[in-house]
Order: C-alpha cells, then sequence, then structure tokens
C-alpha cells in the first residue's frame, strides 16, 4: 500500500495517509479543515502528485493562490452560474447541477489522463442539503468505488455545524475509509483559549493514534500546541491573581 506522509499529522497518523482510501474530514465551521486539505494538498504536490479540486466553498482563484498552479485541476463549483465563471487552464470543469450522477460523471472525466492521486472535495455540504440521504449515500459508495479504481487519495470535507448535517455524517461514517474529526478543546474555550485540536477516529487497517493533537494556525499553518504548557501557565496567571485553584 503507497502512503502520502504530511508532516502535521505525523503525531497521530505515522505511517501517512492511504492512496485508494476515501476520508472524511469533519468538524465545526472555522476549525481548519480546508487549511488541513490544503496542507496535505500541498505535500503531494511536493512529491510530484496531480491533485484535482472540487471547490465548493472557495473561490478557484483564492485555491490556485494557496497551491500554486503547477500540478493543480480544479473542478469549479463555486461559480454555478456561467455568468461568474473564469476561464483558466487549471479550471478543467464546472459543476452546473447539483446532482450526483453530474457531480461523479465529471470527476471521472477529470481524473482520466491527468495521473491524479489527490482528490480533495471541499465540501460535500452543497450536496448534503440538496440531495436525499439514499441519493448521498450513493454517491459517496461511487465515489469510493473511483479513489479503489484510480488509486486516489480522495479528501471530503463536512461542516457538522448543525444537528441535522451532524447526525446525518454520524450515519455515513461507516462508508468512510477514515474519519479525522476537528473541534476547538471546550475546556480551553471555556477559560476564552481557543486552542483546536483533531484526532483520528477511523483509520481502517492503519496503525494509528487515538489521541487527540492539539494546534492553532498561524499563517496559513498548522502549529502544534502543547495544552498542558497552558494549563500550567493559566494556573501561574491565576494564582498571581490570587486565585486559588484546586
Amino acid at each position: 500500500m503507497e502512503f502520502l506522509k504530511c508532516e502535521v499529522l505525523n503525531e497521530i497518523l505515522p505511517t501517512g495517509l492511504p492512496y485508494g482510501y476515501l476520508v472524511l474530514i469533519n468538524g465545526d465551521i472555522g476549525m481548519g479543515k480546508t487549511l488541513l486539505v490544503k496542507i496535505i494538498a500541498k505535500s503531494a504536490i511536493q512529491r510530484g502528485d496531480s491533485v484535482l479540486y472540487v471547490a465548493f466553498d472557495d473561490d478557484p482563484a483564492a485555491i490556485m493562490e494557496d497551491l500554486g498552479t503547477n500540478n493543480v485541476f480544479i473542478i469549479d463549483g463555486f461559480n454555478l452560474s456561467d455568468r461568474y465563471r473564469v476561464k483558466n487552464p487549471n479550471i478543467v470543469d464546472y459543476i452546473t447541477d447539483l446532482e450526483p450522477s453530474q457531480f461523479i460523471g465529471k470527476i471521472n472525466n477529470a481524473v482520466q489522463g491527468r495521473s491524479i492521486k489527490v482528490l480533495v472535495v471541499d465540501s460535500l455540504n452543497d450536496l448534503i442539503v440538496n440531495v436525499e440521504p439514499r441519493a448521498l449515500l450513493i454517491l459517496l459508495k461511487q465515489l469510493k468505488a473511483l479513489s479503489r479504481r484510480y488509486g486516489l487519495l480522495t479528501l471530503t470535507v463536512a461542516h457538522t455545524t448543525t444537528e441535522d448535517v451532524s447526525n446525518l455524517m454520524s450515519n455515513l461514517e461507516y462508508v468512510f475509509d477514515g474519519v479525522i474529526e476537528m473541534e476547538f478543546d471546550e475546556n480551553m474555550a471555556n477559560l476564552g483559549i481557543p486552542i483546536r485540536r483533531m484526532r483520528i477516529k477511523r483509520m481502517r487497517g492503519i496503525a494509528h493514534s487515538l489521541n487527540w493533537f492539539y494546534f492553532t494556525t498561524s499563517r496559513g499553518n498548522i502549529v502544534p500546541v502543547d495544552v498542558n504548557e497552558v494549563r500550567n501557565m493559566l494556573k501561574s496567571v491565576l494564582e498571581s491573581m490570587g486565585v486559588q485553584l484546586k
């Protein structure tokens, strides 16, 4: 099995992400999911892989600014109207209808002949809110089959901000080969310290840590945080103010 190593995941997934896998990255808005998939995509580009990015949430121009234009191909689902489409050699196709068969068909066509190794779908939410659960299940299974057929590492993002979306994705998690969760650390958030964390909830057949990886974001990167050090610093500050902690 071939793996894509990504430095930011080394602590919790030392083997790297397996090609041929369908991976879900979920969490609330603002947790760093898009940043994570872009970091993984950059790792792939640096090793010479080509990336196909299905852009629903982000303008293709912003994606090219972040990833560059070498070995990057985009299916534009951000600009659904013909009126706003931008012609660019990196944009290989356009989503014109939020319909599962068109979505799968355009990915299948774009992958052929381009040596694509990493597929990013950011995000699934446009499809989640526009198709019934059964159709979404079929779409995900077709996406998994494509990943196997072409040896793609497929990274799908889901914003589980609402309870409906969160429950739906929980019910569909079994379809994915791997699930990465991202969230705020509630204890730190209650103290006004916005520290995020992520974990590998599941990665089929691959050894991985079950521990949370704590981080913050800075200048387009994910930066590890020693949460115990933060707690000790906070304790020292509070004690210097006369607040005694048990």
